[in-house]
């Protein structure tokens, strides 16, 4: 049982370190900083990965905006 705690705390652990790499990224994006191609590069993901990525944390975060 201790194996599977420690493999649930990773798995929550690597989804919170993805969603604050998704909002940096969307945040560099979307301030100019960095270029959808500087960040496909960078990571190895296609363009349209990026964009995907940028337009998903716009989307939640208009909805989040929209709810307040």
């Amino acid at each position: 049982m201790a194996s599977l705690r420690a493999y649930k705390r990773a798995e929550d652990r690597l989804k919170a370190a993805r969603e604050d790499l998704e909002r940096a990224i969307a945040t560099a994006l979307n301030n100019g900083e960095w270029q959808v191609i500087d960040v496909a590069e960078l990571t190895g993901w296609s363009r349209e990965t990026v964009r995907a990525i940028r337009d998903k944390v716009n989307k939640a975060d208009a909805g989040a905006s929209s709810d307040s």
